[in-house]
């Protein structure tokens, strides 16, 4: 007598092909929303295309690299929605490509696998954000004369914020390891 196969059921389960899917549509949307030039549109539609079918040649990296740079001729302007849109769709596609890495095209996958990775995501996009919309506003044209003078000492500011915050629990575990090591 033969047993049947075993399988496993996944009460939420979801189509995996799904990751590649939504990375080849992500992908192929911010490409049409920032690429100005048809050639290099062609090449970041095929790359986004490689990302989502073959994720190992890491072609989503080399978009990641390649999309920020159609950015750097225009203005920056605060008011202006593409900066946002690369930013978060830049992120969203490192999100989708590392996923596509160990997810195979074929198979069910639970869809409470999304939820840290998107939660990830909400909570890196809100402060970058609002970083964003406050660089745009300081580097503009019409608010860079402004805002200079008192960009130096801000900036001085939020680094010795952030070496505090970085440092201060690294000084702390090193006394605690070294505390241990004399008893």
């Amino acid at each position: 007598m033969r047993a049947a196969p075993a399988s496993i059921r996944v009460p939420r389960a979801l189509p995996a092909v799904l990751v590649h899917v939504s990375l080849v549509v992500v992908t192929t949307a911010l490409s049409l929303a920032i690429v100005p030039v048809a050639f290099w549109l062609v090449v970041a539609i095929a790359l986004g295309i490689a990302a989502g079918s073959v994720p190992r040649l890491y072609t989503a990296w080399a978009l990641i690299i390649l999309l920020p740079l159609f950015q750097l001729p225009r203005d920056p302007s605060a008011v202006d929605w593409k900066p946002y849109a690369l930013l978060a769709g830049l992120h969203l596609i490192h999100v989708l490509a590392s996923l596509a890495l160990v997810l195979p095209v074929r198979g069910m996958i639970d869809a409470r696998v999304f939820v840290r990775p998107l939660c990830r995501f909400v909570i890196v996009q809100l402060p970058c954000q609002v970083l964003l919309v406050f660089l745009l506003v300081a580097v503009s044209s019409e608010w860079f004369s402004r805002a200079m003078p008192w960009l130096a000492p801000v900036g001085a500011a939020a680094l010795i914020v952030l070496a505090g915050i970085l440092i201060i629990p690294l000084a702390r575990r090193r006394g605690r390891s070294g505390s241990l090591s004399h008893h």
